[in-house]
């Protein structure tokens, strides 16, 4: 991802955007009896499009402003997005583009490492909470929902940031490599 002043501005109101929705609409969907994670899907698509260090960095930033908006104790959302950002962007490191199929298997997955951190870290923190077996019944129906939502996330993300994706250029914009014209020996 190639970061100008046109793109952060982007990428701030996109994390803006991401935290409003979370807060005001997503969080109060029910679906199957659970709520999908709209911040997740995208710092999930930040780190799959720019890198583990974007993909951090704007887990942090949302899961910080989410934890800032609904005045709970900062810190748990932050790092659970940061972890899936991290994750996500260097699957991009190593594995570069992902396919469509590996989209959503890595929607689910690290939405399944999204839940499963926050959780730990709430329990770590001495949060007061019943547990029960609908905690696992929602990570499940939580995964499943990463699992369908990481593709049209995943587009939106790539559509919004298209300028600033060095896979997106057209190829005539891409530096060709120049090849010396090879000459056959005279015989």
């Amino acid at each position: 991802m190639i970061i100008t002043g046109g793109i952060w501005v982007r990428l701030i109101l996109l994390g803006l955007a991401t935290v409003i929705l979370q807060v005001s609409f997503f969080s109060g969907l029910d679906l199957l009896g659970s709520s999908p994670d709209g911040a997740l899907l995208v710092v999930l698509a930040l780190g799959l499009l720019g890198g583990s260090l974007t993909g951090a960095v704007a887990g942090f930033g949302i899961g910080f402003g989410i934890d800032c908006l609904l005045l709970q104790m900062l810190g748990a959302t932050s790092l659970s997005l940061m972890a899936v950002g991290y994750a996500a962007g260097r699957y991009r490191e190593g594995f570069g583009r992902p396919t469509r199929a590996a989209t959503m298997l890595l929607g689910g997955v690290l939405t399944l490492l999204g839940v499963t951190v926050f959780g730990a870290i709430q329990v770590g923190l001495g949060v007061d909470a019943d547990v029960s077996t609908i905690v696992i019944r929602d990570a499940f129906v939580k995964t499943l929902l990463g699992a369908l939502l990481a593709l049209p996330t995943m587009w939106l993300v790539r559509l919004l940031l298209r300028p600033a994706l060095i896979d997106e250029r057209p190829a005539r914009m891409r530096a060709r490599p120049s090849v010396p014209p090879t000459t056959l020996p005279e015989a």
